[in-house]
């Protein structure tokens, strides 16, 4: 009977542990997707402020436009794989947050600061800016690589999707609400002043972070043996590589982002230039169309449970292509469909965003449940490289077509890749039953 009672009483005191461990790790997620949301404030108005301070402060052309705006995806592209690997040996995916967040917070004090001194003007005002996008986008590669470490770690494996899906409709949600609040400001102060803004925002962000830790003390798994990081890289790729269901979804998600790149260089010229749409009309489709995959990144992940992952990427794929043929047959080639080609824009921007949502949650779960222990930043990191790197080479591409060849073949070549980026999920099984 003792013994009885005492297996009882310790059954009891196990499951409340469980328990407690359950809720802290739900509210860390709550304050995870707070500071994703404030995270995507910040980002979208400090790379907004960069541009805007570039042409209207130092009047730049499209040529310092360009290199800033491509500084982000380039350090994905080069420092992705070397970052990863740095946070599987450093194992606190939370101080590298951290640490990140602050020195975008710096980024933007310091770019006040020279605005206040009198030096954003002439080569020092472009050194200031150029470097300031620098640090950003190295400083997001940490973060981001950080978050996905951390997400794993917050959640059971078969929660991992959901809770991805939450984070992004978060950084979605701050990214809708950063442009209109930087229109806001920017009615009532100078450009360079608006930097205020993203420094608030990381900051608060910062403060945030601190509460994930303080609900959820996070376990940090067994030490494994240090090697060079040339070969913990090289493990890294190899394993991506030689996984079948990890190298089918990294080869749709490339195709994938591609498109969606060649969507962001066609879609401004097509509206503003063939279509002759306003800038503002232009803007408000564009945020209907963010709003659309804010919504649809709340479900993605209960839609991919429900109907697997294969059929949800083709669904995903096609439902972006038939926007892209409505647009191209309501005005931007050929114009044959009834109503006006703002309409058709606009279901154009609502389908792309709500397929890019559900293309970025399903599947999401595949790496933190298929890498090695140990590895999983390295994994994430080489996956990263090869879907983020892909992008500014999309652009470009897309870019030469179209001043080449016209803006038929640009769309085509937009519609193709977008298409292209459901043949690797046919056979991709799903992990967990419905």
């Amino acid at each position: 009977m003792p013994d009885k009672v005492s297996g009882m009483a310790l059954r009891d005191v196990e499951g409340r542990r469980l328990r407690s461990e359950r809720f802290a790790s739900a509210v860390s997620l709550r304050w995870l997707v707070v500071t994703s949301t404030l995270e995507g404030l910040a980002d979208s108005t400090a790379r907004t402020l960069l541009s805007i301070i570039a042409v209207m402060t130092l009047g730049a052309g499209t040529g310092l436009v360009g290199v800033i705006n491509a500084l982000g995806l380039t350090a994905f592209l080069l420092l992705g794989l070397p970052i990863g690997i740095i946070a599987d040996r450093i194992d606190a995916p939370g101080r590298i947050m951290t640490r990140s967040t602050l020195a975008r917070a710096g980024v933007a004090v310091g770019v006040l600061a020279c605005w206040g001194g009198g030096w954003l003007h002439g080569a020092t005002g472009i050194t200031t800016l150029v470097s300031a996008a620098l640090i950003i986008g190295i400083a997001d590669v940490f973060y981001t690589t950080g978050q996905s470490l951390l997400v794993p770690k917050l959640t059971a494996p078969d929660h991992i999707r959901e809770a991805f899906g939450r984070v992004h409709a978060g950084t979605q949600a701050g990214a809708v609400v950063g442009p209109p609040l930087l229109s806001g400001l920017l009615l009532i102060a100078a450009a360079p002043t608006a930097w205020i803004a993203p420094a608030a925002a990381y900051l608060l962000s910062s403060l945030t972070q601190r509460q994930i830790h303080r609900a959820f003390d996070v376990p940090a798994p067994s030490t494994t043996e240090r090697i060079s990081l040339w070969v913990q890289g090289r493990a890294g790729i190899s394993h991506l590589m030689a996984h079948p269901i990890l190298r089918r979804m990294t080869a749709a998600n490339m195709l994938n982002n591609a498109g969606v790149m060649a969507a962001n260089t066609v879609v401004p010229v097509v509206a503003l230039r063939h279509l002759d749409v306003s800038p503002p009309t232009f803007t408000a489709l564009a945020a209907a169309g963010a709003v659309a995959g804010v919504l649809v990144a709340t479900v993605a992940s209960r839609i991919t449970a429900a109907l697997g992952l294969a059929t949800v990427r083709v669904l995903a794929a096609v439902a972006a292509s038939l926007g892209i043929l409505g647009l191209a047959l309501g005005g931007a080639i050929l114009d044959v469909l009834p109503g006006s080609a703002e309409v058709w824009l606009g279901v154009q921007f609502v389908l792309a965003g709500a397929s890019a949502a559900v293309a970025n949650v399903a599947g999401s779960d595949l790496v933190p449940r298929l890498a090695p222990p140990g590895k999983l930043g390295s994994v994430i990191a080489a996956q990263r490289t090869i879907t983020l790197g892909i992008m500014p080479l999309s652009a470009l591409l897309t870019g030469l077509i179209g001043t080449s060849m016209g803006i038929t073949p640009a769309i085509a070549l937009w519609a193709t890749l977008i298409l292209a980026s459901a043949v690797p999920c046919f056979r991709i099984p799903d992990l967990d039953p419905r």
